[in-house]
């Protein structure tokens, strides 16, 4: 699957030495007339497509391997390491497909919803007054409807996306977010710098982006990986139950889905189950972390 280890670039230059010499082997070979995936192969990340079929080696365990009677030409002989699927699909490629998808969403819908959070709860913390009391009774209204439940009616309403999933998680998440953000700007607009900012003439704009939120944006950067790791479970509840990504998409909500009512193919409920387990598990070991760098006082 990989070129051996003696045979991989240490610098940018032996980078390109590498990639002129194994072209210049891939024209040989193809001139010489051996099959091009036996060269290829070195640089796919993944043996199987996610969406590959293979419908005679369907329902097969981890380790299976294709009979020598079955295989349709030399190359045929790879492994299924985490097994197949009820249609023959490889679990381990439709796995890491399915983590690129749950990475993405996870980190696209916290920017999302941080970037939203950040602005609104600044805005709260800062003006005070009226716009305080609209923005807190607004975050309230939000905080009463169950978040996982206002997810599912939107993807409804909007249709099945990975940019509506991500989207609709970002746009559900932010109330948290902006309550943070508010509780530090009220103290840092008790500070005496920002009546020296405002006494100086500096804009509210100025006052809020400059001075006041870079002291009080570690909240929101300690609940990231909290939010990610929520997000990730999300988006794989929401394609277990239908509401997510479009199929045959790889996910590993969907993997979960083949699953149902086929319980003796333990493997289909294994192997996203930990996957789930340890993401989740990583990113919350993250964010305690940055939660006990930026602040001492919360070690335990």
């Amino acid at each position: 699957l990989f070129p051996p280890l003696g045979l991989r670039p240490t610098n940018k230059y032996r980078a390109r030495e590498f990639v002129r010499e194994e072209l210049q082997a891939l024209q040989a070979a193809k001139e010489a007339g051996a099959s091009e995936p036996t060269r290829i192969g070195w640089y796919a990340p993944v043996p199987f497509g996610p969406l590959e079929v293979d419908l005679p080696a369907r329902n097969q365990p981890p380790g299976y391997r294709k009979p020598s009677s079955e295989r349709a030409d030399v190359n045929d002989d790879v492994t299924h390491w985490l097994g197949t699927d009820t249609t023959g699909r490889d679990v381990l490629t439709r796995m890491l497909y399915g983590t690129r998808l749950a990475i993405s969403v996870g980190f696209v819908a916290v920017s999302i919803y941080i970037s939203i959070g950040i602005v609104v709860g600044a805005l709260a913390g800062y003006f005070g007054g009226w716009t305080d009391i609209f923005i807190s009774r607004t975050i309230e209204v939000v905080l009463l409807f169950p978040a996982f439940f206002l997810i599912l009616t939107l993807v409804a309403m909007l249709g099945q996306s990975i940019f509506i999933v991500m989207f609709v998680i970002g746009l559900t998440g932010w109330p948290t977010i902006a309550r943070l953000i508010r509780g530090e700007v009220l103290k840092q607009r008790a500070i005496d710098y920002t009546a020296a900012a405002r006494s100086l003439g500096a804009s509210h704009a100025r006052i809020i982006f400059r001075h006041i939120l870079p002291n009080a944006i570690s909240p929101a950067l300690v609940s990231a990986p909290f939010g990610v790791a929520s997000a990730i479970v999300t988006e794989a509840g929401l394609s277990l139950l239908g509401f997510g990504v479009r199929p045959p998409a790889p996910s590993w909500g969907s993997i979960l889905q083949l699953a149902h009512g086929n319980y003796q193919y333990w493997w289909l409920i294994v192997v996203p189950s930990v996957a789930m387990f340890f993401t989740v598990t990583v990113f919350n070991l993250v964010g305690s972390g940055l939660r006990d760098a930026m602040d001492p006082k919360l070690r335990v």
